[in-house]
């Protein structure tokens, strides 16, 4: 793509192709959506790879395709240590919930904390609301990061792209519910792992083959493999710390086993071994993504600073200003388009370097295919949390419990709605959102759900405090140190104390947890026996 020309016509035409493959899912899709269970949770027919490829596509947002190796060739060997983290994280999701949810088989995400702490209503408050502001973020960041290909790919005005991606979205939610959305994740998913991989294939052979290109990666960042824990090694002293890596792991990947959007894919596979056999596909997909974007991360400056467009006008104000030329080029990539930040177009600038058309009609199918699943899989929670659980369970709607079906698309039409206007200037931006999102998800209900499965003594006391005491708190820190520090990543005590969006608020949730389940009265033996004893017991 050459800045201040047309659009290339390959690269509309990867656009196009991937939208008309994942609106015919949509449509073909409906014929298979009869009744409710086949809207909310695929009839429970999803196959282990089908269902693992959906998890990974689903789970993994555009923070990062997008964003990621930027971070990995402005930080170097510490960011990549915390993406091995990250993959590890997938596993635990097979021994902590993955088998037990499905062997209890709900329908919805909040069903588990009314059964499980014996709150009929109160529980798909407790569980509901926390996942109701988290879900809208993500749709939001998501619907940003769909745009964020788009504009410079495409070409297309900013809002313009906003309305195309929800547009979509909700063609193929609409009509094919669960079953579409897990369809087109899994084609999603072999989208952005090809386009990932595809990708740092090319700029292996850009730079001459693999000798060549560890050779120009270690010039240009020597230090790229000192270890994690010397903090001497890197640019930033906190990233080669443990503590960084820690933070980063629980911050994006602990989620893996306790958040809305994978917990319910548990719900629609055959059976238990399904389940747990979907988990090791997600690891598979998620590694071989990571694995190419570590590589593409990499090499990312030195094909931006030899290949890329605009390389040559960034030289000389790298040089004035004492930065990296593949930096500048992004803030020149940036202050083109007006829109993101300089993070969110490194895979994008790495890719123009290569000189393509073929590799960035690729890349777009990738990069869209990462932002619209998650955006399709929130919309399956949120649609499923307001139709089903608050205006079926809770204000007996004899619309909601009579028409389900249609109540949810109803439902989903208004959610898209509404997260598209919030998407037109969002509050920010997609790594901030995600991190946040995640982390009031994880505190407020994500012990509740890994305690009370594997702990006889979680309590309903624990349950609602833990809510009600961490939702609050992590929005506030997050808000105060983006607010008063400029980033949510600062303690909101001490700027000089480093902790990605505030995820400390995850260990505090859980020994709060803990505490409060030891003074106060557990459920009946009766209920502990069914929902947390039994689920976790060999058949």
């Amino acid at each position: 793509m050459q800045y201040g020309k047309g659009v290339d016509p390959i690269v509309v035409l990867g656009a196009i192709l991937y939208f008309a493959i994942i609106i015919a899912v949509g449509v073909y899709s409906k014929k298979l959506t009869e009744g409710a269970e086949d809207y909310y949770v695929a009839g429970r027919r999803v196959g282990a790879f089908a269902n693992g490829a959906a998890l990974t596509s689903t789970f993994l947002s555009p923070a990062s395709f997008l964003g990621l190796p930027c971070f990995i060739f402005l930080l170097g060997y510490p960011f990549w240590w915390a993406l091995v983290g990250i993959i590890a994280g997938f596993p635990i999701a097979a021994l902590l919930t993955a088998g037990p949810l499905r062997k209890y088989a709900p329908v919805s995400f909040t069903d588990y904390y009314c059964d499980r702490y014996e709150m009929p209503i109160a529980g798909r408050f407790i569980a509901g609301l926390p996942t109701f502001v988290a879900g809208i973020l993500y749709v939001v960041l998501s619907l940003v990061g769909t745009a964020l290909f788009m504009v410079p790919l495409l070409h297309l005005p900013y809002k313009l792209s906003i309305l195309i991606a929800a547009f979509v979205v909700l063609l193929y939610t609409v009509l094919g519910g669960m079953y579409a959305t897990t369809w087109n994740a899994a084609i999603q998913c072999v989208l952005m792992v090809f386009a990932a991989v595809v990708g740092a294939i090319a700029i292996i052979v850009k730079l001459g083959g693999w000798s060549p290109f560890w050779h120009a990666v270690i010039k240009t960042s020597p230090k790229f493999f000192n270890e994690p824990s010397d903090p001497q090694g890197v640019q930033h002293p906190f990233m080669a710390m443990w503590l960084g890596v820690i933070g980063f792991y629980f911050t994006w990947h602990y989620g893996f086993s306790a958040m809305p959007y994978t917990v319910v894919r548990f719900f629609t596979t055959m059976d238990v071994k399904t389940a747990k056999r979907s988990i090791v596909w997600a690891t598979f997909m998620g590694a071989t993504l990571y694995l190419a974007l570590t590589i593409i991360g990499s090499g990312a400056r030195v094909v931006m600073e030899r290949f890329h467009p605009l390389a040559a006008k960034a030289a000389p104000i790298a040089a004035a200003k004492h930065k990296p030329i593949a930096l500048i080029v992004l803030v020149l990539i940036k202050k083109t388009f007006g829109i993101g930040k300089v993070t969110d177009y490194a895979t994008i600038a790495a890719m123009e370097s290569i000189g393509s058309s073929v590799l960035m009609a690729i890349i777009v199918a990738g990069g869209l295919s990462i932002a619209m699943s998650t955006v399709a899989g929130w919309i399956m929670v949120l649609n499923s949390l307001i139709s089903r659980d608050w205006m079926g369970k809770v204000f007996k709607s004899k619309f909601a419990e009579e028409k389900p079906v249609l109540s949810a698309r109803i439902w989903t039409i208004i959610i898209l709605v509404v997260c598209s206007l919030i998407a037109l200037n969002p509050p920010a931006l997609i790594i901030d959102l995600s991190g946040w999102a995640f982390v009031v998800v994880l505190a407020s209900i994500g012990p509740s759900m890994v305690l009370g499965i594997w702990w006889k003594r979680a309590t309903k006391a624990a349950a609602i405090w833990t809510a009600v005491l961490m939702a609050p708190a992590t929005f506030f820190t997050w808000l105060y140190a983006k607010m008063h520090f400029g980033k949510p990543h600062f303690f909101f005590l001490n700027k000089k104390i480093v902790t990605p969006h505030q995820f400390y608020w995850i260990f505090v949730g859980f020994i709060l947890f803990i505490i409060i389940s030891l003074i106060t009265k557990p459920p009946s033996e009766e209920t502990i026996q069914k929902y947390c004893v039994e689920l976790h017991e060999e058949e």
